[in-house]
């Protein structure tokens, strides 16, 4: 009879206890519940105009700092990129001969100096007699030049079935125009740049001096500025700007130069060995039109070729050829390595910075534009961050 009557009272709680299947809070999110679906699109339309307006005041930063400080701060600027540089020369100097770190400094920089003052005196030597070359015999070269293209446009005519000489007036007159415009427009601005160039030599000479003393004093108090950095990497805000500069930026930049120069180094020996006689500027020039992202060296290397091959010059072809490859796989393998998964600039991107580099800044927008580009992606992030260190 107890039996019985426990049993009941089992059954009896086993039927008014809650079922875990149908009552209380569901842990699984409902799909089918329409509020749950429509905040993840809000969430990342929120996301996305949160990072496009921290996009645009790092801009608008980036910008006002170009515009109105770059010009006062740039004789520092470079005085700590040489600091940097050479610091490692004088803190050996100072552990291995125990010289005092203001004397290794000024030995480093004095032969630091000296050493890039004879280069570039060989080089631009070199540059310069290779121009003054190349404009004595400017005339051979336009009369070689409207030989080939009076051919070319004779064949256009007879493909295009067009009265003999009517492309060749078409080219004559964009080159009338061309030849004055730069009579009216390029030469008198060349020539009143070289007149401010040479009324600010002195003006240069005291900046270089700045450089130079500046440079020294960063060397001596390096180590303070080391340990000011480090305190400032601690802090929320510029430990963020100045980890992404360092990781990303100097890489960028880093990369693009070692890659200019030697691409300008390899051409240059290319072009020697073909003999020349303006392989040091064909060979600048190339590697820096090859630096312009979407261009590349392959629009003048390839056509060049080109030329050579149907005029029966298949060494020269062959060559040319070959440095267009070794410049492909330098930038194609080398830039992927050295910058090994940090911070790194699409090429679009990089073109609509120097795009914009050039309308706001003129040619110094070139390298501006890129420089700014990279100071925007450092910063952007940055903006995002509370007084706690929370995004």
């Amino acid at each position: 009879m107890e039996e019985k009557q426990q049993n009941r009272r089992r059954k009896r709680n086993r039927r008014n206890r809650p079922n875990s299947r149908y009552s209380g809070a569901d842990p699984r999110p409902n799909s089918e519940d329409p509020s749950a679906s429509s905040s993840s699109p809000a969430a990342g339309g929120k996301e996305m105009i949160r990072h496009g307006l921290q996009f645009a005041a790092a801009s608008l930063i980036v910008f006002l700092l170009f515009r109105f400080l770059l010009t006062l701060v740039m004789p520092f600027c470079i005085a700590a990129l040489l600091a940097v540089l050479l610091y490692p020369a004088v803190r050996l100097l100072h552990r291995r001969l125990h010289l005092p770190v203001l004397a290794g400094g000024a030995l480093v920089l004095t032969t630091f100096f000296s050493a890039l003052l004879i280069g570039a005196f060989y080089l631009g030597r070199a540059l310069i007699n290779q121009l003054v070359a190349f404009f004595q015999n400017f005339a051979v070269y336009q009369t070689f030049l409207t030989e080939r293209v009076g051919g070319i446009c004779s064949g256009c005519d007879r493909i295009f079935r067009l009265e003999h000489g009517t492309v060749m007036g078409v080219v004559e007159s964009a080159m009338t125009v061309f030849l004055e415009r730069i009579q009216t427009d390029i030469l008198p601005a060349l020539t009143a740049k070289t007149l401010q160039f040479a009324a600010g030599t002195a003006a240069i000479l005291g900046v270089v001096l700045i450089v130079l003393v500046s440079t020294l004093m960063m060397i001596k108090d390096m180590e303070y500025y080391r340990g000011m950095l480090r305190r400032l990497k601690q802090t929320p805000v510029f430990g963020t700007v100045l980890t992404n500069l360092h990781g990303g930026g100097a890489a960028y930049l880093r990369t693009q130069l070692f890659i200019l120069a030697l691409v300008a180094l390899i051409l240059s020996l290319g072009l020697f060995l073909l003999r020349n006689p303006y392989a040091l500027v064909i060979g600048i020039a190339i590697a820096v039109f090859d630096a312009f992202p979407v261009l590349g060296s392959g629009l003048i290397l390839v056509p060049w070729a080109a030329v050579h091959l149907f005029a029966g010059r298949y060494y020269q072809a062959v060559v040319l050829a070959i440095l267009y490859l070794i410049c492909q796989v330098i930038r194609e393998v080398l830039e992927p390595r050295l910058l090994s998964g940090k911070l790194g600039i699409r090429p679009v991107s990089a073109m609509i910075a120097i795009y914009v580099g050039l309308r706001l800044f003129g040619i110094a927008g070139v390298i501006l534009g890129p420089l700014g580009l990279i100071f925007v992606l450092a910063i952007a992030p940055a903006l995002g961050i509370n007084g706690s260190g929370r995004q």
